[in-house]
């Protein structure tokens, strides 16, 4: 009767050898580890920008810019060398408070909350879409999240920013 548990030991101690060993079982020669480094994202950076439409095309736009002017909003995700990102979706969001827009600090103290405006596949140059204007003074807290979908760049949230229709 000691043969048949010494045998059973010993298989068991051959399959834990087996899977604690460096070779991955899937693909013979390649490091469990090296497996696991390439499903990992890579950290990002995550930028909103503002673009205001002019009689000569779309130019960069200030924080705060006269009520009518409007607005188009602008991602830009890179990688942690700096490259674009190519792929993925790119969801912005503004701030609401009681159904209304609101600056962007009222959603980062809790009294607000971000809501989904609109979603888009990005490229490399970002995404660009249009948000319209105001026509009464207002600030409006924007920011955007980003969905890489295999893209090799980490999912991540841009920092809000605030765009300000003054009055004139």
């Amino acid at each position: 009767m000691k043969h048949p548990t010494v045998v059973f030991f010993g298989l068991v101690s051959i399959v834990a050898l087996a899977a604690c060993s460096e070779q991955s079982p899937v693909e013979p020669g390649l490091n469990a580890n090296v497996l696991q480094t390439r499903a990992q994202p890579v950290p990002g950076s995550y930028v909103i920008s503002f673009l205001k439409e002019t009689s000569t095309g779309l130019q960069p736009a200030n924080d705060v810019e006269p009520v009518g002017t409007y607005l188009v909003l602008k991602s830009e995700v890179r990688d942690n060398a700096g490259n674009r990102a190519t792929k993925g979706t790119i969801t912005y969001q503004y701030c609401s408070l009681r159904g209304q827009p609101a600056p962007s600090s009222a959603c980062t103290n809790g009294s607000g909350k971000w809501t989904r405006w609109f979603s888009g596949e990005t490229d490399p140059a970002g995404l660009l879409v249009g948000y319209g204007s105001c026509s009464t003074p207002q600030t409006i807290g924007f920011r955007f999240t980003y969905s890489g979908r295999n893209s090799g760049i980490a999912d991540g949230v841009s920092a809000p920013r605030d765009f300000t229709w003054a009055a004139t």
